[in-house]
């Protein structure tokens, strides 16, 4: 729904040059999270994943940055097994700029909380109001914490300014998602 199907998956679809067309990937993500969201389906970790866990799938990672990018990997280390896994966001609300900069009409607040909520069903815990060097957490202190790994995909606190655009206020962060390993 966001990201511009129509250059990137479309653009790229064998079928593009068929008679039909390229498959409509942004309908059918939009369709699919919407019967999900009706079905109330929630999110599990497979049975083989459970059985096959061991000392290091107990190990703590911290991830900063309660955005899509932190979501999904969270997401995709709970489903691996993983099951101290802890999103730490600086601001009070959850979602990043899916929840602060993007229209509703491109990607409604129900679908994000949905998604979140995904997260959370195979324990993923989002911590909100800490910040990474305040709050008492530092990589130093996470570490030392036991943290196996830390993610960043946290956006840059002010937007980069170049100078033929001085005095214009910016609207959005660049993103600059980073996976650090100890």
């Amino acid at each position: 729904m966001i990201c511009p199907t129509s250059d990137l998956c479309v653009g790229g679809c064998n079928l593009h040059a068929s008679e039909e067309g390229a498959i409509n990937i942004g309908g059918l993500q939009q369709y699919a999270v919407e019967t999900f969201m009706k079905m109330n389906i929630k999110q599990i970790v497979s049975k083989e994943i459970e059985a096959s866990r061991n000392d290091a799938h107990k190990s703590p990672i911290a991830l900063f940055g309660a955005g899509p990018a932190s979501v999904s990997c969270a997401t995709f280390l709970a489903r691996l097994g993983y099951t101290d896994i802890t999103i730490y966001e600086k601001q009070d609300y959850i979602g990043g700029l899916s929840s602060s900069e993007i229209p509703q009409f491109r990607l409604p607040y129900n679908v994000i909380d949905f998604e979140i909520q995904l997260a959370k069903d195979i324990g993923v815990k989002i911590v909100t109001g800490k910040a990474l060097h305040k709050d008492d957490l530092s990589l130093e202190k996470l570490k030392s914490d036991g943290n196996k790994a830390v993610f960043i995909g946290i956006g840059m606190p002010e937007p980069k300014k170049v100078g033929i655009f001085k005095g214009l206020e910016l609207s959005m962060d660049f993103i600059h998602p980073k996976i650090i390993f100890h």
